[in-house]
């Protein structure tokens, strides 16, 4: 078990898509045994947020402390709708005008960032929420990505993908973490890609990825060795189009990876394969940063 993983920051906007956030992170909390700190950032220079918080001084002229007293209040009842108090932590308020900057910044004090896939708006899927992709991009710590279609729990099935770089195995002690505690069945998925000469070819390089898969298994995974299956797909376009395909038809609830594949410069977009993923379907993911 992840023993470092104690305090876990969960972005809100007051949405009802934000709220999606909070339940997904309070099961991350219990089983990592950790706390919750809901957190928004608010502009004063905005006259348009003041209607979210109901507080009477939101403006310029206002006073800073008993504003960011107030949305911090505010935070907390909102949090409470969803999540145990004895599992809430501090509130966390920051006057910005940028939320992901914000976000950014407060990451350093947290362990774990979990925050929905959409905004205020309802519109931000269209680019995955402008603010979930900056902070995918520049937080150095697993991010999870709620997704408001999903279904998080009950936990039955976990996908791992992974192309056998050392940067893709850093998504496998979250997946143990959890599968441990909630009795998920794991999933290691490897898409093959490339074009083919014949079938007797695709099925010879399938047999050897799918034997490296189980010893991966065998190395990080040992104590999963009963609940967990391995998976090999033809990616002949494209491994995220492989990788989706099997989501759809598997049905997880999670699924966790690494943001930086086998180039090591996938960071620059956050990692195109996770965050076309996360685009296209209906999952709840956990990006970890290797």
């Amino acid at each position: 078990m992840n023993k470092g993983l104690n305090k876990i920051l969960v972005p809100v906007d007051f949405s009802d898509f934000s709220r999606k956030a909070l339940p997904v992170a309070q099961e991350l909390a219990r089983i990592y045994k950790a706390r919750i700190s809901p957190f928004h950032a608010y502009d004063l220079y905005s006259n348009m947020d003041g209607f979210h918080y109901d507080v009477d001084s939101f403006h310029i002229d206002g006073d800073p402390a008993t504003i960011e007293q107030a949305i911090k209040t505010k935070l907390r009842q909102f949090a409470l709708e969803a999540v145990d108090n004895g599992i809430l932590d501090d509130s966390v308020a920051a006057q910005d005008r940028k939320p992901a900057q914000a976000i950014v910044e407060a990451s350093g004090r947290f362990d774990m960032i979990v925050m929905s896939s959409h905004g205020r708006t309802g519109f931000m899927r269209m680019l995955m929420g402008s603010v979930a992709e900056k902070v995918l991009r520049f937080v150095n710590r697993p991010i999870v990505i709620v997704e408001d279609e999903s279904e998080f729990t009950p936990f039955r099935k976990i996908l791992v993908p992974t192309d056998f770089s050392s940067n893709s195995l850093a998504a496998l002690p979250y997946a143990q973490d959890i599968a441990q505690v909630t009795g998920a069945e794991v999933h290691l998925f490897h898409a093959l890609c490339g074009d083919f000469h014949n079938p007797e070819q695709f099925e010879q390089q399938k047999q050897e990825r799918l034997e490296k898969l189980h010893e991966i298994a065998e190395r990080h995974l040992p104590e999963l060795a009963g609940n967990l299956k391995c998976f090999v797909a033809h990616g002949a376009d494209s491994a995220h189009n492989a990788i989706r395909e099997h989501i759809i038809g598997q049905h997880y609830n999670l699924v966790v990876m690494a943001a930086i594949g086998r180039t090591g410069l996938d960071h620059l977009p956050i990692g195109s394969t996770a965050a076309t993923l996360i685009r296209a379907v209906h999952t709840t993911f956990m990006v970890i940063k290797p």
